[in-house]
This record gives structure tokens, sequence and C-alpha cells, in this order.
């Protein structure tokens, strides 16, 4: 067995002496680089071992593979270069992850970070990046830390982003309602309709009659299959006549509290609030 002298005054090995031929013949030691054979104190030049001599000889008959490496050189097998890919990987992840607080880069951050620092304790020589695969464990927990922090301060907001949003779906329900219980009257004697079933020539569907935020009804999917139990608007004037009652409430949302006037337009409920306050 035998250590390399490296060009950083290191001492790398033991290796074999097989393992020191195989460098010799790929040019990563040269007859110059020191070594130390096992059980000597002495260093010299590897020119000077004769067990070596064969493969100098070899290497000096046969063509290059790579180019010429300089004396003393350290031999890149032996961590000249440290492999630090996955150590960089794990930091690059969990600066995603903590960004974007998102489980799905800090969990691989983790995994990856605790690989690269393992490696790095078992052989600092090969693989080096010990600070890259820290900071990708810090980063990676400190995301999935903040995760339920982040979840408390956006459900709110987007629960309330889907309310708003249901609201203004509603409205353009009854928008719809409206219109077709005007189409029916100016065909009934300018009288609205008795109930939602007569206006299904006018209605294209069903679907309308449920608010979107009633998550007791059902939508009916055709008017063959409509029945009472599928409506979440109240019919307050059926059959009033449509003449003088522009301004009067004929439907109206008991989820959002919004209404439906005879001339066909609808106030969401916090608008009608606001009026009356007024």
């Amino acid at each position: 067995m035998y250590k390399i002298l490296g060009a950083d005054q290191k001492e790398y090995g033991p290796i074999s002496a097989d393992a020191v031929r195989q460098w010799i013949t790929e040019g990563r030691v040269t007859g110059q680089t020191s070594a130390q054979a096992e059980g000597s104190a002495e260093w010299k030049p590897l020119s000077q071992f004769a067990e070596f001599a064969p493969a100098f000889a070899a290497k000096g008959a046969a063509p290059s593979l790579q180019p010429p490496v300089a004396p003393g050189a350290l031999p890149p097998a032996l961590g000249s270069k440290p492999e630090k890919g996955l150590a960089i990987t794990s930091m690059v992840l969990g600066i995603m992850s903590f960004v974007g607080c998102s489980i799905l880069t800090g969990i691989p951050a983790i995994i990856t970070g605790h690989i690269a620092l393992n490696r790095t304790r078992k052989s600092p020589q090969q693989f080096g990046g010990g600070g890259p695969a820290v900071a990708g464990l810090v980063l990676g927990y400190a995301s999935l830390a903040l995760l339920p922090i982040l979840a408390g301060l956006l459900l709110p907001a987007l629960a309330k982003a889907k309310a708003k949003a249901q609201q203004i779906t509603c409205v353009s329900y009854m928008k719809s309602i409206g219109f077709a219980a005007r189409i029916w009257s100016n065909d009934h004697g300018e009288k609205f309709p008795p109930d939602f079933q007569s206006m299904s020539n006018e209605l294209a569907t069903p679907k309308v009659l449920v608010c979107p935020g009633d998550g007791s009804r059902t939508k009916a999917m055709d008017w063959s299959t409509f029945s009472p139990g599928n409506v979440s608007y109240e019919y307050l004037e059926p059959g009033i006549a449509e003449k003088g009652a522009e301004q009067t409430i004929v439907f109206r949302c008991p989820i959002h509290g919004s209404i439906g006037l005879g001339d066909g337009s609808v106030q969401m409920g916090n608008q009608r609030l606001g009026r009356r306050g007024k």
C-alpha cells in the first residue's frame, strides 16, 4: 500500500500498487509525484520505485489519452475536484422550497442534503460541499415549518375570494331568471309566471335555479328531472303584473341576500343594505 503526496501537501491514501499503476497509465501522477510505501518513513518520487518502472515505461511508449498532469498534481480520484453536485442540488432545492414554501421541493432538499452531508463526513476528500448541504437542510426544514403559517394566512383569503366569486355567479343566475320571467310575461298578458317550472321554455337550463353557494341543493340536469327541491331562490311575487312592478322585489337569494326586481335588474345583498343605510 502507498500514500501519495498531493500538490497541496496533503497525504492521500493508502492506495494499492495497482491503483498507482492505473493512475500512471491515465497520466494522473508522474514520476516526480512523491509517494511513501507502507512501513517506510521515506518520501520519494514514484520514478524511484522499481515496481512502477514498467508502468512508466509503458506510459512513455503509449500515446497519451489525456492531457499531461503537472508534476506533483493531486490525482483526481483522490478528490482534487470534490464531487459537490448532490450538495449543490440540496441547496438549490432548499432555496426554491423556502421562497415558494413548497413541500414538493422542501422534502427532496432535506433528503439530498442528508445524503450529501453523510458522504462528506465519510469521505471529505472525495465529496465536498458540506456547506451547501447544510444550507439545503436548513432551508428545507424551514420551508416545512412555514407551511402551517402560510396555510393559516392563505386559507381565509382563498375562502373569501371563493365566496365573492359565488356571489357574482349568483347575481348572473338571478339576471337569467328575471330575463326569462319577463319574456314569459310578454307572451302571457304581461304577468309573471306562476312558478319556476312554467319558465322551462325561457330558461335554457334549470341549473341556474340553484345558487352556487347553496350546498344543500342539487342542480337538476334538465327540466325532465326538475322538482321544487332543485331551487334555491325564493319567488316572492308569482303571477304579479309586470307593469308597475319595476321596483318590486320578485326574486330573492336566501344565501347571499341578493334581490331581483321586476325590471330584471339584480342587486347584491351588500348593495341593498348600503342603500337602506342612506
